[in-house]
Order: structure tokens, then sequence, then C-alpha cells
């Protein structure tokens, strides 16, 4: 007879020891040992009894103590766990009304002159900076205030009158080559003086003045075309129109424009549909 290890006896009894060589040594030990045998048999009665109580306590709920659900209900009554008003959301936010109602009036020489942009032909008016063909604005033109602002532009006289001048070169402009246009437009702009056109008949003027591509005669005869195709530029490229070219692009009619935005400037080609359904881009890129 040996002596019983009851803990090891409970991890035999409790399954524990399944698949060990601990279970195998238990049982013979069991089955030949009556010691052994007893406290099995006592150790499995014992088990039956709390199983029995246990499934007999789960179908009795126990109340919580007195005591302790008084505590639980002081604390849920506490201001820590008071319920949080919601917030009613502001109106305007992030909108800001300033009421200049009562802003003294700054004296009249103090104020600077402010660029208008008052139609989208005004953009034709204030852009176009090459030599050739002056096209007529008329009353949507810019102001002479704001055509003298222009310095760059040796046309400034012609725009303040409401007139715009245009060139084509004609040339063939590769998308390899675009810094080669630089030279053609300059060239153009030096070798050709303006023509004013202020007359109804100066769309055909402009059109036998220009001899532009073939398939560019909508934007060649009509000042308002022209400046709708300009306008459409200024949409894709936000920014100011400094060269408008009618020209070629790789064989096809074309406008080739030169952009400048506040951060660069911009090579921007156009086709013969510039400004019906938006301006029709055909190349862009960054210029050197």
């Amino acid at each position: 007879m040996t002596t019983v290890d009851h803990d090891l006896l409970a991890d035999y009894v409790g399954g524990a020891l399944e698949g060990t060589p601990d279970e195998t040594r238990i049982a013979e030990l069991i089955a030949a040992d009556p010691a052994w045998q007893a406290a099995a048999d006592e150790l499995r009665g014992a088990l039956a009894l709390v199983s029995a109580d246990l499934t007999v306590l789960s179908a009795t709920p126990e109340p919580m103590p007195a005591d302790v659900a008084a505590r639980f209900d002081a604390l849920l009554a506490s201001p820590e766990f008071a319920p949080v008003p919601p917030v009613a959301p502001r109106s305007g936010v992030g909108e800001r009304t300033l009421d200049r109602s009562d802003r003294p009036a700054r004296p009249s020489a103090a104020r600077r002159p402010r660029r208008r942009w008052v139609m989208p032909t005004a953009v034709a008016a204030g852009v176009l900076a090459l030599a050739g063909i002056v096209l007529p604005l008329g009353s949507l033109g810019m102001s002479a205030q704001e055509a003298g602002t222009m310095a760059d532009a040796p046309a400034a006289a012609p725009a303040a009158a409401g007139l715009v001048p245009a060139n084509a070169s004609g040339t063939d402009y590769r998308r390899e080559q675009m810094h080669e246009g630089v030279r053609a437009l300059a060239s153009a702009k030096d070798s050709s003086a303006p023509e004013l056109l202020t007359t109804p008949d100066d769309a055909t003027a402009m059109r036998n003045h220009l001899k532009a591509p073939a398939g560019l005669e909508r934007l060649t005869g009509s000042p308002a075309a022209l400046a709708q195709c300009l306008d459409a530029v200024r949409t894709a490229v936000p920014g100011t129109v400094t060269s408008v070219d009618f020209a070629h692009f790789e064989g096809r009619p074309a406008l080739v424009m030169m952009v400048d935005t506040a951060t660069a400037g911009y090579w921007f080609v156009a086709g013969p549909g510039c400004g019906v359904n938006g301006p029709d881009e055909l190349f862009r890129a960054p210029r050197d």
C-alpha cells in the first residue's frame, strides 16, 4: 500500500492528466491499491455533491447586499455621474460678419487704385501684349487707369481705348522645343505694328491681317469668341495670360499662350474649340 497523493488524484479525477504518463500510472494505482481506490471514490462523490449544490444556487438569484446597493445608489446620484446637457450648435460657425458702417472713410488721395475685372472680355484687353492686330472690346474694355498699371504692355494706350493687340506668327510649335516660342513671339512683336480695329467690319480685316491657320476663323473673326477662350484658359490655369499666338502645335491649328500664376509660368496650348466648352486644352507645361 502506498500513500495517496490527493492533489495528483484530484487532477486525475478532474481530467487534467489526460494524455500524460501520470494518467496511466494513477489508473494502475487505483485498480491495484485499495487506499487509492477508496480515495478516488470519495473524491468523485464529493464532486457530484458540489455540482448539485452549484446547480441549485444558479437557479436562485442571490440579491445584492443592502449596504453595497446603497453605496452604488449614492455613487450614481453624485454630480460626477450627472447627465451632461447637449451643447446647442452655434449659428454661423466659421463665418464672421464685419460691420464697416462705423469705420471712418479714408481720404481719396490715400486710396490705392483698384483693378476691376469688369467682365471676362476685359481679360483679353489687359493681357494681350503682342503686336499685330487690335480687337475691339468697346465699353467692356479696361479703363485708362487700369491699362496704365500694365507697364509691361506696350499696347497700353490702345487697351485704354478698349482695343487689344493680337498676333499670328504661323509658327509650328513642338512640345520639346516650346522655348523657341518665346523668340518667335518676341520677333513677331518687334516686327509688326498694331492695327487698330474699331468698326463692325474689323472682324474681316482682322482675319485678313492675322492670316491665322485654317480652323481658327472663329477666334480670329470674333473678339467675343476670343474673350471667351481667354476666360476658359484662366479658369483652367488661374493667372494672367501674358501672350497669345495664333499658330500651330505639332501640325494642328492652335492658340499658343503663356500664362503667369502667382508661383510659376506655364505654356498653355488651346485648340480651335477654345471657349466653346472649356479651353480645348492640347498641351500644358511649366516654362523654364
